[in-house]
């Protein structure tokens, strides 16, 4: 029993492998495809890609495998200069291909603006945590020092009296 279960997972791979190569084989084919056909023919794949990923020995792989071939099915659809026919109103249009163009371009320099933003926190951070060590010292340093200050005020006290004692003696 476990060895037919063992075959059957491992013919689930074999499958899920062969359907993720034709739908990236596709991906690659989008701009000279029409795009509604491009997008019919992947829709039908993924949703077979997803019941073969189901029955992988690594489903979670398989899964984001999954996960990942639809991405890239979804980014050659929008970037795919397919040729749809000219009167259906199916898949993007130059228009939106330059949204979406100008719209990653946006998020990518978000992105690296929030990087740099990360770095400069990070730096800051640093600085922070020197500052906070030498206040730590310089407290430290200050504590000594009034220590050494209440030191030299008992003594200080100790021989004043003393010296009172010795006045009367003297006067």
């Amino acid at each position: 029993m476990a060895s037919f279960t063992s075959t059957t997972n491992h013919t689930f791979t074999q499958s899920f492998n062969n359907y993720a190569t034709e739908i990236r084989q596709l991906c690659t084919q989008a701009s000279n495809l029409p795009t509604a056909t491009f997008v019919s023919q992947t829709k039908e794949l993924l949703s077979i890609l997803k019941i073969e990923a189901r029955g992988c020995d690594d489903r979670k792989a398989a899964m984001a495998e999954y996960n990942a071939i639809k991405l890239e099915v979804d980014r050659a659809a929008l970037l795919g200069s397919g040729s749809a026919p000219s009167n259906s109103n199916t898949g993007p249009t130059s228009e939106v291909k330059k949204r979406f163009m100008a719209t990653n371009e946006k998020i990518d320099n978000q992105n690296k603006t929030l990087e740099r933003i990360q770095q400069n926190v990070a730096e800051i951070e640093d600085v922070g945590g020197e500052i906070t060590t030498q206040l730590h010292s310089n407290r430290e340093q200050i504590q000594k020092q009034q220590d050494r200050v209440k030191e030299v005020n008992t003594m200080s006290k100790y021989a004043d009296s003393i010296a009172k004692k010795m006045s009367k003696w003297w006067a």
